[in-house]
């Protein structure tokens, strides 16, 4: 009996789409519980563009490391103006948003090419002549990658430490010989030129926080004004009662409901279960995982001016190994490719990145409280002197002298 209950029971819930009866994504041989074993490169799409964090997490990052201004010095430190304005000027017209898009795609799919589209004659799979002017930079968009092939030896082995030899395009096949090439890819225990995305770390703790907003979401649609029960009439027959269903499916969607008569209607009031503490579980775990503080990586919450100073510091000490690791080697041999194709003059030069921007707003803040102060300073001191200025003339007074004399 309990059986058939019970059967009976799960089989009404899923005519009603029972939001928790139904696991996401659907169950596969491929999955571990309700986690996927293999994640594709279409499962890192999906989720960076329709996950919230994990869209921060890729791109507001490489949009902040890349936000932050650089010089170009000597190797001993010294200011290179005329050089370094020129590097700018090449920077800001021609690199910046290609890297910016490159080290988007590396940061999602583990690594990615930029294409240095050289002006010459020959196919992408010769090698290039470097000083052939370079027209353009393309971010090359991995989905067009097919294989990322490594140097070998006579013996057919890759080489030690592996080192791009050509990337392989479908549709239609192409292949771009590595000198024309500069291959981004974030720091990963992966030895391959494949990498790892940043997702791969969060990505079960994604899900969940995907199947928690499609649970909530079905909850309130569902049952945030309460959960109706029908309770059919005495002697009511199956076809009753099927009708009742039929009726009470989807029912905050319909204005107007008729039972038959001698049904028992109750509207329940909806539980005060509060999803904030779950949540803020799981986003700590996200953020655990990808390194970012919460007050980052959630941005300003209601009530805060701004994160607290040590996240900030935190948050910016990631983006500086960020560009450390991959932005300062990639940006130098792009600079450099400029200089061999006469685009930008020959100098020796070490890339120097500035204050990052997240801390500005402490540097406007010093300044303004140390305005305040020397505002405090003066305050007391024409305070002491008026108090001075007071007693002398009361002490004056008080002899039958005059305090202006």
């Amino acid at each position: 009996m309990k059986h058939i209950f019970r059967d009976a029971l799960y089989s009404a819930l899923q005519k009603l789409g029972f939001p928790w009866l139904t696991p996401h994504p659907t169950k596969t041989t491929k999955e571990i519980g309700y986690f996927q074993k293999t994640i594709s490169s279409n499962d890192l799409y999906e989720m960076y563009k329709r996950n919230q964090l994990a869209h921060n997490i890729v791109f507001n990052v490489a949009v902040d490391a890349l936000n932050c201004a650089f010089t170009v010095k000597s190797p001993g430190g010294e200011e290179l103006k005329e050089f370094n304005d020129k590097v700018q000027s090449v920077y800001a017209a021609e690199i910046h948003l290609p890297l910016l898009r490159c080290y988007t795609y590396a940061r999602l799919y583990g690594s990615a090419g930029l294409l240095i589209g050289y002006r010459d004659t020959r196919g992408f799979e010769a090698e290039a002549n470097e000083k052939d002017k370079i027209g353009y930079l393309f971010a090359i968009p991995p989905k067009w990658v097919s294989q990322k092939v490594a140097v070998k030896d006579i013996a057919g082995n890759v080489t030690i430490p592996p080192e791009l030899d050509h990337y392989e395009l479908s549709t239609p096949y192409v292949k771009i010989d590595a000198s024309r090439i500069v291959h981004l890819q974030p720091l990963s225990i992966e030895e391959d030129l494949d990498g790892e995305s940043v997702l791969y770390p969060i990505f079960d703790v994604l899900t969940v926080l995907k199947n928690m907003d499609w649970a909530i979401g079905q909850t309130m649609f569902r049952h945030g004004a309460g959960f109706t029960t029908v309770i059919a009439g005495e002697g009511s027959s199956q076809e009753q009662i099927d009708a009742i269903d039929a009726s009470v499916t989807e029912i905050n969607a319909k204005t107007v409901i008729t039972f038959p008569p001698g049904c028992k209607i109750d509207t329940h009031r909806p539980s005060a279960l509060d999803p904030e503490p779950y949540y803020s579980v799981i986003s700590n775990q996200i953020a655990g995982g990808a390194n970012i503080p919460v007050s980052i990586l959630l941005g300003a919450q209601k009530g805060a001016l701004e994160a607290a100073t040590k996240d900030r510091k935190d948050y910016a000490d990631m983006l500086s190994s960020a560009r450390a690791a991959v932005l300062t080697p990639a940006l130098f041999l792009i600079l450099k490719k400029y200089q061999a194709s006469g685009q930008l003059p020959f100098k020796e030069f070490v890339i120097e990145w500035a204050e990052p921007d997240i801390f500005l707003i402490d540097t406007a803040r010093a300044d303004l409280y140390a305005a305040r102060a020397k505002t405090e300073e003066a305050k007391a001191a024409l305070l002491r002197a008026q108090t001075e200025q007071v007693l002398k003339g009361e002490k004056v007074a008080a002899l039958g002298g005059d305090v202006m004399a």
